[in-house]
């Protein structure tokens, strides 16, 4: 008859409506259900926002205070670089980093002196890695050095001393104003050692700058090491808008008209870091997949229950023309919509909890004291929010919540009408 709803033509509209007024009938099992949800999609935003925190947060560090974007090499030099061999160097610097800069994309450019040295106060000496940089600006074009100040100041240009890693200076009890030795070998293999003062500490949250490195001056580092007028490497930084990965083909091509010289980019620089980061979001991912099935199951009992307890229900919709691919669908939409409700509930709390933590960060030290926790950051963690994760993560719980349903919901659009109107 016109205007009449025939049972087995049930429309997506309706069968939400049907849905939803079925899961207000046991109102306790349904919010006791989209809280387990919530609590699982709660832990999920809350742990993706700190992994997405802290790797951008080791990133950064390592870009900002050791790598930069790249770096440019003499041949040979990178596959020794654990040896910090003064064999392989790199001349012509004006030239180079003038061609350097012409790339599109390169921000800036500065030379560094890398070496091998040992610290000593007198009375212990400790193996470290000491850094020549340049003090008329450039590398603080490139890296991010006098944010990472803790102690004292940046080194001025023509001025004798050291900025010294603040776990380094820890061990050997001094602080800026004191004084320490510095003792390498001459690029000849000639002994050298310089007494200089401590002018400012480093505090990157970087251990192989904070434990095991000091900054002096390029002039300084190249009259201990005898190397005029040249450097280890060239480190490049990327303009902010440039696409990275275009932006080092594109250097890698500059350079490869080069003689002698090669191009390194952060992560291949950082490769082991970046394989340690890859084995702990495997594992991770491990993790939230158990809090993942710990909810969908509770959704599958739910619906399951419900099924059970509307056995004559069903068998009366059935008869009345109701076909199975109706009786599942309405059971799938009960499961969507448990499952939705469940994550907005947790998604919202997420948000909370993680804009305030965005906004006032982690205090690492107050949690783990001094422990390396395998990430170069700082004291303070910020959670990374990521409005296009949480909206699709919110979606994806509806869809998943539905596929827990299924095996319920296939059960009861297989009853029989003339059984299910005798079940008791």
């Amino acid at each position: 008859m016109p205007g009449e709803t025939i049972p087995g033509k049930l429309g997506i509209g309706a069968t939400l409506r049907l849905g939803w007024r079925n899961l207000r009938r046991n109102r306790r099992r349904t919010w006791i259900t989209a809280i387990t949800v919530s609590i699982a999609v709660l832990l999920l935003h809350a742990f993706t926002a700190l992994m997405f925190g802290i790797e951008q947060q080791s990133f950064d560090n390592l870009v900002n205070y050791q790598t930069g974007h790249a770096k440019l090499y003499a041949e040979g030099y990178f596959e020794k670089r654990d040896e910090l061999p003064l064999d392989y160097v790199l001349t012509g610097l004006e030239d180079l980093q003038v061609a350097v800069r012409s790339v599109d994309g390169v921000a800036a450019t500065t030379p560094r002196l890398t070496f091998s040295a040992q610290v000593s106060d007198g009375a212990d000496q400790i193996p470290c890695l000491g850094v020549g940089i340049e003090l008329s600006g450039t590398d603080t074009d490139v890296f991010r050095m006098p944010q990472a100040l803790v102690d004292g100041d940046f080194l001025q240009p023509g001025e004798e001393g050291v900025l010294l890693g603040s776990g380094l200076a820890e061990l050997f009890e001094v602080t800026t104003g004191d004084w320490l030795t510095f003792l390498t070998k001459t690029r000849a293999g000639a002994y050298e050692a310089l007494d200089l003062p401590i002018v400012g500490l480093l505090g990157t949250g970087n251990p192989l700058i904070d434990l095991n490195s000091f900054l002096l001056s390029m002039e300084t580092a190249r009259y201990m090491l005898d190397m005029e007028g040249t450097a280890t490497e060239v480190a490049v930084r990327f303009s902010p808008m440039a696409r990275e990965s275009a932006t080092l083909r594109r250097l890698e091509e500059a350079v490869s008209a080069v003689p002698g010289v090669e191009v390194k980019g952060w992560q291949e620089m950082e490769a082991d870091f970046m394989a340690l980061v890859q084995a702990k979001r495997f594992g991770q991912r491990i993790m939230l997949g158990i809090l993942v099935a710990l909810a969908l199951v509770g959704i599958t009992n739910t619906i399951l229950m419900a099924a059970y307890e509307r056995t004559r229900e069903i068998g009366m919709l059935m008869a009345m023309g109701l076909r199975g691919a109706g009786v599942r669908r309405l059971f799938l939409a009960e499961g969507a919509l448990i499952g939705l409700l469940g994550g907005a509930v947790g998604t919202v709390v997420a948000v909370v909890i993680i804009g305030y933590f965005a906004a006032n960060g982690i205090d690492l030290q107050a949690i783990y004291g001094d422990i390396d926790i395998g990430y170069p950051v700082r004291e303070l963690l910020y959670p990374a929010v990521k409005l296009e994760v949480i909206t699709l993560s919110w979606l994806v719980t509806g869809v998943l919540a539905a596929l827990a349903s299924f095996y319920p919901a296939a059960r009861a659009s297989r009853q029989r009408p003339v059984e299910a109107l005798r079940h008791v």
